[in-house]
């Protein structure tokens, strides 16, 4: 078990320390060469935790998928509607804090689940699927739609969101723009 720790932080250091370069860098402009060498770590080891160095912005979201567990079980409100909206506004937070790896982020994200390397928006859905069915089954949710579907166009909505945001010229708020398009959403979503 303190194996597996110190693997689990050996990995996040190695996170870490790239997000820093990134940063400071531009992705571009970093190697694995420089990310051993920040680390202090062989190469062979940065290639037992990431295959490539893409897989360091993938593992931003498979932290995303963490967090989404986490969310999920902080916000139990019984009233849908605001239990979605507070499972997105917390994970944007996320995204508001490191607005300059969005971009890096969601391209990698969404070309690698075409590739189908990763799974994050997958879980994603599954997750609001989850929490849709559950609402439906206890009575305190209608909608003529599956809850499959529904969770669908709501990633939709949020990958949307976050990829109007990041390439935006204004600064709009990332939650306003999320919510506009979810309450037009909802309407649609809700049974009459």
């Amino acid at each position: 078990m303190l194996r597996d720790e110190r693997k689990k932080e050996l990995k996040q250091k190695i996170f870490l320390k790239s997000i820093e370069l990134f940063k400071e860098h531009g992705y571009d402009n970093v190697t694995v060469d420089k990310i051993v060498s920040t680390c202090g770590i062989a190469k062979g080891t940065f290639f037992t935790y990431f295959p490539k160095k893409e897989h360091v912005l993938l593992h931003l979201g498979n932290s995303q998928n963490e967090l989404v567990k986490e969310v999920i079980q902080k916000h139990q409100e019984a009233n849908l509607k605001k239990r979605l909206q507070l499972i997105f506004n917390h994970l944007f937070t996320v995204y508001l804090e490191h607005r300059d790896l969005l971009k890096l982020t969601l391209s990698e994200t969404i070309r690698s689940a075409l590739k189908e390397e990763s799974t994050n928006i997958v879980k994603f859905k599954d997750a609001l699927t989850d929490i849709i069915h559950e609402s439906m089954q206890n009575g305190t949710f209608h909608s003529r739609f599956a809850p499959q579907h529904i969770a669908s166009v709501l990633v939709g909505i949020y990958f949307n969101t976050l990829i109007t945001w990041s390439i935006a010229e204004s600064e709009e708020d990332l939650k306003d723009i999320f919510h506009t398009q979810f309450e037009i959403v909802w309407e649609g979503i809700v049974a009459q």
